[in-house]
């Protein structure tokens, strides 16, 4: 024992420890390679459920066999879902029949990854059920518990926030409330933390005080119920330290904290090293080291000026983070922080808890969920989010070693450095020298991004556009997967702050239909659209931002023709030629083979390098005497997986391999990135 206490008090121990966990994390996560022992051609599975979410007519499983699948089934009528919300249950064995699907990697650059997520949280495929039978109800004690918990919720009214407090699950919460709680930099206070450790802890403290062993009973209740509410990670966290310190306090080990925390990282990763690549992994151990690390910093008997304290330091440090995940930062998150940590912890938590032990408080609850939803729709409107782009890991690690040296040695001038430091990331596009072109995938739609060196001028050519269908009551969901929000993402990773002007080719939405939600993240200077009828969506553009017919660019050979009225919307499309150095672009927006054969009548025989080729690649557009004229060596097709059109066409197809045009498919290829250098280009593609 006396030679444990000496180790855990040596530091070499600690830089021996680190690096022997660094080659073991490398190479379990990187040089051994992992792969699902289930046949592709698999179509019936039987497996024990996890976890399940039911949201609207789209039921999300987690399921256990030899491996974990993740599962989705689409319910198919209201009595369907009604049975399902019966008689689902965690832990039970169920039968599910249907194929595999493929996990598509990122189609948009610097977006989020789910065949990644999916292949760090040991899973390999995802499984589309058409149809399912529950084999078995007979679960285990946990699954009991937790099944138990969940019933209790839905007699409570299921509220999302109910649910969010005391089972850690914030599924149930709308994509537009929960978008604010981003927004504002508040999400953390959403999750099972070590906040909600404490409180909780202090609750059985006072409900054992009288009971010896108290500490035992603490720790079992604790344990069971970090088990029923999923195994989150910065709950994990909080009770493996607190069991570590009472054993180091206990021995005698006289371990520093940080220490101890480096002991618990250790041990998630040696238990799994995929927690290296966990987002709530890296944020509750870097907040947690901040404020043992800052320690003497809080010590003060003023309340307001700790909480004040314990907001900025852990803005501080969780800042390279929160730019790294989502290429900018609110400032103002601060000052959410201070107003909403106390507010939530002492008092939403604790009546959260006591209204599912008692439904008595439940009304007060809902009371301080108002509350608490109008402080956060009004901190939602006062912003103050600065664009930084994409970071890398170097500069996140530059960061970290000036900030944790300038706290060390009290040194405001190297707090001076690190500001210089932070303006060198704003300012990064200073050092942009080439021209940069996207064929953004946006599935069955258009949209594409012309960049000048050093940002200076942008310019977005149609949106995409999902078109939402009426769906009955059972069917709406509380969070939709809206595609806007992974471009607004890709954009602001690029440091792109505003749009110079965005055209709309025509009306139709696979066009326009995200320019609204692009435009309330990335500001928009101009708007240009076709000619004809001004349709409703149309309308809503142009009382948003000010409309043009023509527009003079800086950085760009830019020219537009739109020839006359077809009285026909595809056909009114806005024909764009752009030149950037010696590489030129011809797009033809949703034109026909007419308006393809009046454009040659206008055009200069001027050359063509990417032919952004019509309508998707229907067999409408992309004559072959049109291809011939032009005489692209590139053709680029915008076109949705699997969709129902066949797109592009087998006759457009053949038309580009009789004239040995290449073809360049977002379906294939993702989005199309094209860097121009000089006199040369270099063809990227994000699917690779």
């Amino acid at each position: 024992m006396k030679k444990l206490k000496i180790a855990l008090q040596s530091n070499l121990f600690y830089f021996l420890f680190f690096l022997f966990l660094s080659c073991f994390v490398f190479y379990f996560t990187k040089v051994v390679r992992y792969q699902s022992n289930i046949p592709d051609d698999t179509n019936e599975i039987v497996a024990n459920l996890i976890s399940f979410t039911l949201d609207g007519d789209k039921l999300s499983m987690l399921l256990k066999c030899d491996e974990k699948i993740r599962a989705t089934y689409y319910i198919q009528s209201k009595e369907e879902k009604d049975f399902l919300i019966n008689n689902l249950k965690i832990g039970q064995s169920l039968k599910l029949f249907g194929e595999k699907k493929e996990v598509l990697g990122k189609t948009i650059p610097n977006t989020f990854d789910y065949k990644k997520y999916l292949y760090y949280e040991q899973i390999y495929f995802c499984f589309q059920v058409n149809k399912l039978e529950i084999l078995n109800s007979k679960i285990g004690f946990f699954d009991f518990l937790r099944n138990k918990m969940e019933n209790r919720v839905k007699k409570l009214g299921n509220n999302a926030y109910l649910r969010a407090f005391v089972l850690g699950d914030k599924t149930m919460i709308s994509s537009d409330e929960y978008e604010k709680i981003m927004k504002n930099g508040v999400n953390h206070l959403f999750a099972l933390s070590g906040m909600h450790l404490s409180l909780l802890y202090f609750i059985l403290n006072k409900i054992f005080s009288k009971i010896k062993y108290k500490k035992y009973f603490i720790y079992i209740l604790l344990l069971i119920y970090l088990i029923i509410t999923g195994v989150s990670v910065s709950f994990s966290r909080a009770i493996l330290f607190m069991l570590f310190l009472d054993i180091s306090n206990k021995m005698n080990f006289k371990i520093s904290k940080i220490k101890i925390l480096f002991l618990t990282a250790s041990f998630f990763l040696i238990m799994n090293p995929f927690y290296i690549y966990n987002v709530g992994f890296w944020y509750t151990y870097v907040v947690t080291f901040s404020l043992f690390f800052c320690h003497s910093f809080l010590q003060t008997r003023n309340k307001m000026k700790q909480v004040i304290l314990v907001s900025c330091i852990t803005f501080l440090f969780s800042l390279p983070l929160s730019i790294y995940l989502n290429y900018e930062v609110n400032l103002f998150s601060i000052i959410n922080n201070i107003f909403l940590v106390p507010f939530i912890s002492m008092f939403v938590f604790p009546i959260a808890l006591l209204s599912f032990l008692f439904p008595i408080f439940l009304s007060l609850f809902l009371f301080l969920l108002s509350i608490l939803e109008k402080i956060n729709s009004f901190m939602s409107l006062y912003t103050f989010f600065i664009v930084v782009g994409k970071i890398s890991i170097f500069e996140v690690m530059f960061y970290y070693f000036f900030l944790v040296l300038s706290i060390q040695m009290r040194s405001k001038k190297i707090f001076f450095f690190l500001f210089l430091f932070f303006l060198f990331l704003y300012s990064k596009n200073i050092w942009q020298r080439d021209y940069e072109v996207y064929f953004i995938d946006v599935g069955q739609g258009d949209s594409t991004l012309f960049v000048s060196p050093k940002n200076q001028e942008v310019l977005l050519i149609d949106t995409g556009g999902n078109i939402s269908y009426s769906k009955e009551e059972f069917q709406k969901r509380n969070q939709e997967f809206n595609l806007a929000d992974n471009i607004v993402l890709f954009l602001k990773s690029k440091r792109i702050r505003k749009i110079d002007l965005l055209l709309i080719t025509h009306g139709d939405f696979d066009h326009l239909g995200y320019a609204l939600s692009i435009g309330q993240s990335i500001p928009i200077k101009k708007i240009m659209i076709n000619k004809g009828n001004i349709n409703a969506e149309e309308q809503k553009l142009i009382k948003k931002w000010p409309k043009v017919e023509k527009y003079k660019a800086k950085y760009f050979d830019f020219e537009t023709y739109s020839l006359k009225d077809y009285n026909n919307e595809n056909e009114n499309s806005i024909l764009t030629y752009i030149k950037m150095r010696n590489t030129n672009f011809l797009l033809m927006g949703d034109a026909s083979k007419k308006v393809e054969m009046d454009f040659l009548k206008q055009f200069e025989n001027k050359p063509i390098c990417f032919l952004k080729v019509g309508h998707h690649g229907s067999n409408t557009s992309s004559s072959f005497e049109f291809l011939k004229h032009i005489n692209p060596k590139y053709a680029i097709v915008s076109s949705g997986r699997n969709n129902r059109y066949h797109h592009p066409s087998k006759e457009t197809l053949r038309n580009l391999e009789a004239l040995h045009i290449k073809l360049l498919n977002t379906q294939e290829m993702g989005t199309i990135e094209i860097k121009i250098k000089k006199e040369e280009f270099h063809i990227i593609e994000t699917l690779s």
